[in-house]
């Protein structure tokens, strides 16, 4: 049985513990009801404590006990005990030591802190700056705010007591919302040392974007050997930034990269783009290569400018010095497989029913050496979309026309003006169709007439010949458009998560006849406008819709998009004696039932034994943490056939694989492969990416990320403001 104790009375218990803080305390004992304010030199601090006692005599001293609070403008000192000196400022605060500097925060064993001139000690401390920064050393010296000196440091970004990775200094000087320096510093990985010794170490620890290095993407290359791209973010303000990198490659030489990206306006923003490279070490089995010592480059720009809400400007320039430069620097397979490199300036004015479009069309066909550009130098274009007539009620018309001036090394050139007016009167026929009949007229001017065809001189290929001569091309057309609609409504009452669907079908047919004068002989500068002649057709097509709505929840409304859509069409010529009267039959197909899977596919058939003649499908699909998609391009005209498919994985909470594939069906080669690996742990990451082309190049690619260094360039894309 344990011992009985007596407990005394309650009275008696209190008279005791008043009778020993009257024979302890030092000087008078001042309650916690309200803060303890003192002004002086350094400002205005507040004490906040359970107990404050003061000392009077020649020290002046304070000393808060229990819960203590010492607050000067924006930094916090907490602790068990604090002993202030009034006369001097100096504060020590020992006992769950926590130092709040701003944003930042700080906790010691013992921290000494002057109230008055800012600067302190804090002792076997660590500071921890967002989101993720933090350092500790044995001796932190306060000089400045949120400015330390470091003896001993050790600083990382990784959690736990023992960090994934630090790096460790002999001495440093950390700004806290800037950036931390230090020499004899050493580069660890858990407890093992791994560089031992580095004369001197920076790095940005800001919470904004900032200039400086970022981590190097290092590799080899089957035909560039060994190559490395350092890049350097510069962090120029709030509105703009750019990345500079220096790449370097064993077998071609030296060159440097560029990004540089600019926000001016919330209407007003762009990119520029940069590669340059001088192949002073290419070298191909031992001979000099043609290209050895060129200098070869690209250079891209896109700017949009929202000037007003219905003007517009968009500039997407590209630019290359020769035909293979990106073919054998571009990452991606879109840009090593480009046929043409496009520079297009475009200034677009709207109305309510009209557009007007000014564009400059500049290229550099990739796939020839041979002169076969035509550009368009400018095109101005006048769109008004279907209307009311003023003053006549049911009648509608629309106008197409443009400008063109058109300029070529090889073939005819100059300019093109085409007007195309058209009027409809749409009849609805007893509530079940609507025919709509049409006519116009089209007036296209040229100031060439074509008087045969040669070969090019150089390349061989065929070559228009025309003289000068101003002509025009009059045609007459007219028709009648017929189309109905009809749909059903199926209530699902939250089948699937869906509240009902809705069925519609859309025939619809266009006859279609042209006649005109002085339609042969012309230049062929596109097909739209300069090949229309004779035209006597029928096009009809039907389309099949189901359309989704969701269940809508409380305060909740019902998402609607389209399910799937089905597009059946097909053109018959009714002039006499055409050999194959119906064209190709088309169809499009789009299947869309859930957010996890999505189709979309087109189709030409020939009905005279040739049978497929174009075709595409894409088919994606995700699920929890697998994402996946196959597609696949068919043309028997242009002779290609591809396959294209790409899949990325979460295989566990660290590591994360992808992998892309492009095959090349007709010629039974593989375009590209690619399979890359994303290691990563809460503050670092391993990136391996292995590449392998046609044509015997292959890549492989390493990286290390450490968690918020290095990563300024990543994160000022999205940063812009």
């Amino acid at each position: 049985m344990p011992p009985i104790r007596l407990r005394p009375p309650l009275g008696s218990t209190l008279l005791a513990l008043a009778a020993a803080l009257v024979l302890t305390a030092p000087g008078p004992l001042l309650a916690q009801q309200s803060p303890l304010t003192l002004t002086g030199d350094g400002g205005e601090v507040s004490i906040l404590a359970d107990s404050i006692q003061q000392v009077g005599g020649t020290t002046n001293l304070l000393i808060a006990v229990g819960n203590v609070e010492i607050t000067r403008g924006a930094t916090r000192l907490l602790a068990d005990r604090i002993e202030l000196d009034r006369d001097t400022g100096e504060a020590v605060a020992q006992g769950k030591v926590v130092f709040y500097d701003g944003e930042d925060r700080l906790v010691g064993e013992r921290i000494d802190y002057n109230l008055r001139t800012g600067t302190g000690v804090v002792y076997n401390g660590s500071a921890f700056s967002a989101p993720y920064y933090s350092l500790s050393g044995e001796r932190m010296d306060r000089v400045g705010e949120g400015v330390y000196q470091i003896r001993q440091g050790v600083f990382t970004t990784c959690e736990g007591e023992a960090p994934d990775w630090s790096v460790r200094v002999g001495s440093a000087t950390a700004d806290l919302n800037d950036f931390i320096s230090g020499r004899d510093a050493s580069f660890w990985v858990g407890k093992v040392p791994l560089i031992p010794w580095i004369p001197y170490f920076a790095a940005a620890i800001r919470r904004e974007r900032q200039s400086g290095f970022l981590f190097p993407r290092l590799g080899v290359s089957s035909s560039k050997g060994v190559f490395a791209k350092i890049p350097y973010f510069w962090a120029i303000s709030d509105s703009q930034d750019a990345t500079v990198s220096l790449e370097t490659y064993a077998k071609r030489g030296v060159g440097v990269e560029g990004e540089y990206r600019y926000l001016l306006s919330e209407q007003a923003r762009g990119v520029a783009r940069g590669f340059y490279i001088h192949e002073g070490l290419r070298d191909t089995q031992g001979r000099k290569d043609t290209r050895n010592g060129a200098d070869r480059e690209s250079f891209s720009l896109r700017h949009d400018w929202q000037i007003a809400p219905r003007l517009a400007l968009k500039v997407d320039a590209n630019v290359v010095s020769d035909d293979f430069v990106l073919r054998e620097y571009g990452d991606r397979l879109h840009e090593r497989t480009s046929q043409r490199v496009e520079t297009t300036v475009s200034l677009l004015q709207r109305w309510e029913a009209w557009s007007l479009v000014g564009t400059v069309l500049w290229y550099q066909d990739l796939t020839s050496t041979r002169p076969v550009e035509l550009q368009r130098v400018p095109e101005v274009r006048l769109q008004g979309i279907r209307q009311p007539v003023p003053g006549l009620p049911g009648l509608l018309y629309e106008v197409e026309s443009s400008y063109t001036q058109f300029v070529r090394v090889v073939g005819p050139e100059g300019p093109r003006l085409d007007l195309h007016p058209r009027l409809f009167l749409p009849v609805p026929v007893a509530g079940l169709v609507t025919l709509t009949p049409f006519a116009g007229g089209r007036a296209t001017y040229y100031d060439q007439r074509v008087v045969g065809q040669r070969n090019a001189r150089v390349g061989g290929f065929p070559v228009e010949e025309a003289v000068r001569e101003d002509r025009v091309r009059r045609q007459v057309e007219g028709g009648v458009e017929a189309e109905t609609r009809a749909s059903r409504v199926y209530a699902l009452e939250g089948a699937g998560g869906l509240a009902a669907v809705q069925h519609l079908v859309e025939p619809r047919a266009t006859w279609l006849e042209i006649r005109g004068e002085d339609q042969k002989a012309l230049p062929r500068y596109d097909a739209a406008i300069d090949r229309v002649g004779k035209v006597s057709q029928v096009t009809y097509s039907l389309t099949n819709r189901v359309n989704g709505k969701t269940v809508a929840g409380p305060d909740q409304e019902a998402v609607r998009w389209e399910l799937a859509r089905l597009v059946v069409s097909q053109t018959y010529n009714l002039l006499p004696g055409a050999a194959e009267p119906f064209k190709d039959l088309k169809a499009d197909v789009l299947l869309k039932p859930n957010e996890y899977f999505g189709l979309r596919g087109e189709a030409a058939w020939n009905l005279y034994g040739l049978g497929l003649r174009t075709a595409g499908l894409g088919v994606t699909g995700s699920y929890r943490e697998v994402s996946a998609g196959v597609g696949t391009r068919f043309d028997e005209i242009a002779s290609y056939h591809t396959v294209d498919g790409d899949v990325a994985a979460r295989l566990t909470r660290n590591l994360a694989a992808r992998a892309a594939t492009s095959w090349d069906v007709g010629r039974g080669v593989s375009v590209e492969n690619r399979f890359g690996l994303d290691l990563s742990w809460q503050c670092w990451a391993i990136l391996l990416e292995y590449v392998e082309r046609h044509r015997n190049e292959d890549e492989l690619r390493f990286s290390v990320n450490l968690l918020g260094l290095g990563q300024a360039g990543a994160r000022a894309g999205t940063s812009l403001r």
